[in-house]
């Protein structure tokens, strides 16, 4: 079921005319507006006011689509696995029971119970997640909804291109874990970006490839994941983050969530038994760009043409090519990339991250006072976070090494696992392995991957093995050591 549209709304001349009424001023019949009254309907009609009455059906029509989420999300500790629990929002998106939040509210989730509006509690699991985006798709049990005849509506979703600055907008969440709530506010900014910081979610980098929607509707902890709607019912973005008391509060646009909720879903329909994880792939280059503006003199050249590379990761695609950082970036395949401001480069990474894996990119740039043209072949991308996992007897938990991680820790390639967790008084820690380590090989066999660590793992603990050699990087020195186990 969706969401139908607000019916209409008293205009700003019918307002006009009743302001003149009840202050006691006498009106005639006109046959034109005077130039004083002119408002630009392009903008009135569109995009209605926040009247009282227009906000108690906008939340009267949006509520039943906002859930609770209660989440238990895998964390690693002192060598274990442990589920941490938190609260957070989302917004039912479709008649299948498919559920929008956010990463950081339901991305690693072992456990999932989504309580509806007519606080029916239905269990449900994630289909997929994106820290990139800070997004992820949440399914009910739909056995359980059928079977208890449980009803559910679900939200219309907008578009968030047409946003302008000065929009009414509504958040609608559950913040600390309350009841449903409805803030007002307007929209601040459509383009917000953190450049040159970056955004982290724990450890996981995000909003590379989309600019936020900023508002001054509050949203409290909780609020995560439930939608920012316009004065028609429609949502507009997805909220994710806010700075209490300062009226500085974040969504993501539904544009991009739209975007990536359907690859999410598309990735995890590829496998027919459902337990498929859905992700989102990427292209990567290997380089970082820098907005040109002020620099354009600088590099002796024309405004708003190209953007500065202002780092190549080592050993990555573009490196390989001979993209060298100082480089100025001109096309792509024979487009023109243009950032003068930081409001330009989420654009230009979603070029780069929405061509195809292992397709070669035509790139024009200037060095100097001269124009080259190189070939680069797109490479997965890969955040600095890899899979992790526990190997209880060993008292560790461990992480796969990624590129990202290799080129932020000058590490000489990504094979190998690191060290996140240690059990005090376990066999790693009594071999004084830290936090860090690389493991490079188990008894001399070789540690590609955490895959391959699980295999020897596992091969070691059935054999009940009470010494297991371990080599590792430690500061990119070299070092050995014996665990010494016990079963």
């Amino acid at each position: 079921m969706k969401i139908a549209s607000l019916p209409g709304q008293i205009s700003l001349c019918a307002l006009c005319s009743l302001w003149f009424i009840t202050s006691g001023c006498v009106s005639e019949t006109r046959t034109s507006t005077p130039s004083s009254q002119l408002v630009n309907k392009s903008i009135a009609d569109p995009f209605p006011a926040a009247t009282p009455a227009a906000v108690v059906a906008v939340t009267d029509r949006i509520f039943p689509a906002v859930v609770r989420l209660d989440v238990a999300q895998e964390r690693y500790k002192e060598g274990k696995r442990s589920l941490e629990r938190s609260i957070g929002s989302g917004v039912i998106i479709d008649d299948e029971g498919r559920i929008l939040t956010n990463f950081h509210v339901a991305g690693r989730a072992a456990e999932i119970y989504v309580t509806l509006f007519n606080k029916e509690r239905v269990p449900a699991k994630v289909v997929g997640d994106d820290h990139w985006s800070d997004l992820a798709v949440v399914q009910m049990d739909m056995e359980t909804v059928r079977k208890k005849g449980i009803q559910f509506k679900s939200a219309e979703l907008g578009v968030s291109h047409t946003l302008l600055t000065g929009q009414d907008v509504m958040a609608i969440g559950t913040p600390f874990g309350l009841a449903r709530t409805t803030t007002l506010g307007i929209v601040s900014n459509t383009e917000r970006t953190f450049y040159p910081q970056r955004q982290m979610i724990d450890e996981y980098e995000t909003g590379d490839f989309y600019n936020w929607i900023q508002m001054d509707t509050p949203i409290a902890s909780g609020n995560s994941g439930g939608p920012l709607v316009d004065m028609t019912g429609k949502v507009v973005g997805v909220n994710t983050r806010g700075i209490p008391g300062q009226a500085l509060n974040f969504a993501i646009p539904i544009d991009a969530a739209r975007e990536v909720a359907q690859k999410i879903m598309a990735d995890a329909a590829t496998d027919p038994k459902g337990e498929k994880k859905g992700h989102v792939q990427r292209s990567d280059l290997g380089i970082e760009f820098k907005p040109l503006n002020e620099l354009e003199s600088f590099y002796n050249i024309d405004i708003n043409q190209g953007v500065l590379v202002n780092s190549v990761d080592r050993g990555g695609p573009a490196a390989v090519a001979g993209v060298r950082t100082q480089d100025i970036l001109l096309e792509m395949n024979g487009q023109p990339v243009n950032v003068r401001f930081p409001e330009e480069l989420a654009a230009a990474r979603k070029r780069i991250a929405d061509l195809p894996i292992g397709t070669n990119v035509a790139m024009k740039l200037k060095r100097g006072g001269e124009t080259i043209d190189l070939t680069v072949e797109t490479q997965l991308l890969e955040g600095a976070v890899g899979d992790e996992r526990e190997f209880k007897v060993w008292g560790i938990s461990v992480r796969d090494v990624t590129r990202s991680y290799a080129n932020d820790n000058q590490l000489d390639d990504d094979d190998g696992v690191v060290v996140t967790t240690i059990t005090p008084g376990y066999p790693a820690a009594r071999a004084d392995l830290r936090e860090g380590d690389i493991i490079r090989s188990v008894n001399d066999d070789e540690v590609k991957d955490l895959a391959t660590l699980g295999t020897l793992y596992d091969a070691s603990t059935t054999k009940k093995e009470t010494r297991v050699l371990i080599d590792a990087t430690r500061n990119r020195g070299s070092r050995s050591a014996v665990m010494k186990i016990t079963y």
